[in-house]
């Protein structure tokens, strides 16, 4: 890891501001990419990072920081698409709008992220790794986070594709699937685009938040500390939370037991 360089976009905070330290603490050059300018030049000055605003919503913002990237260390060698918001609440309640910004973010940010940056992983002579931060909410579907189950399910997918297609490359692919963690993801209204926000509050959606809010999370850097392991030792799933697999179990005997009736 010493030497090579990592993006890490909602590198500002929560579980991107713990990869951060943890691959800086590595050796590695890092740039940390987040929509929220003053918390993303602050983090980058206590960490000694690079910090690029980068809306991951926009694809040439997102274009950007990869050109950036390149400008200042010559290539990239690890992605952690990792940008995320939480919520959209109860599906029948759920707004156009809260389907738009939790997608815009969670699924188009990491199809971004790949777009802009996996030419360059490919060029590497050394190879790279991609980490995609989906959630254990991509392996079982929790009530009252619909749209955001939704973005996980398709970063898990997504992921698995690309472990796929590119075995042999010399890139390595890593899904993050974690459960509560403390982090400020359920305040992620602060950064809702103005044109996205609803006239009205969603009860729904608050009250779902609220709920996951009070639940108490692991540290974020039990996280950063699995999330390194996994890209030094080319593993695909990172999973933080093994006690909550039970949940994945009786989904899959779910659907095996339903779909051989």
């Amino acid at each position: 890891m010493a030497g090579r360089v990592a993006v890490v976009t909602g590198g500002a905070s929560g579980i991107g501001r713990a990869m951060a330290k943890r691959f800086v603490d590595a050796g590695m050059h890092v740039v940390i990419a987040d929509v929220e300018d003053e918390a993303l030049q602050t983090t980058a000055a206590e960490l000694g990072v690079v910090g690029i605003r980068t809306d991951v919503a926009d694809a040439a913002s997102v274009q950007a920081l990869a050109d950036a990237s390149v400008e200042r260390f010559g290539t990239v060698h690890v992605l952690c698409n990792n940008a995320g918001v939480g919520g959209g609440g109860v599906i029948a309640t759920a707004t156009l709008n809260d389907w738009k910004w939790v997608l815009d973010v969670n699924l188009w940010g990491v199809i971004h992220g790949l777009h802009a940056f996996l030419p360059l992983l490919l060029a590497n002579d050394d190879g790279g790794h991609v980490v995609n931060t989906a959630s254990m909410a991509g392996l079982t579907a929790w009530p009252g986070i619909g749209p955001y189950n939704a973005s996980k399910y398709a970063v898990v997918g997504i992921s698995e594709t690309l472990a796929a297609e590119l075995r042999g490359s010399g890139v390595g692919v890593s899904v993050l699937c974690p459960g509560v963690v403390n982090t400020n993801i359920f305040q992620s209204q602060r950064n809702r685009p103005a044109e996205l926000r609803n006239p009205t509050r969603n009860p729904g959606a608050r009250a779902a938040n609220s709920q996951v809010t009070n639940m108490v999370g692991i540290d974020a850097t039990i996280v950063a500390d699995h999330v390194h392991d996994a890209i030094v030792d080319d593993r695909f799933w990172i999973i933080t939370h093994p006690e909550l697999l039970t949940h994945v179990e009786e989904r899959t005997h779910s659907l095996l037991d339903e779909g051989r009736r």
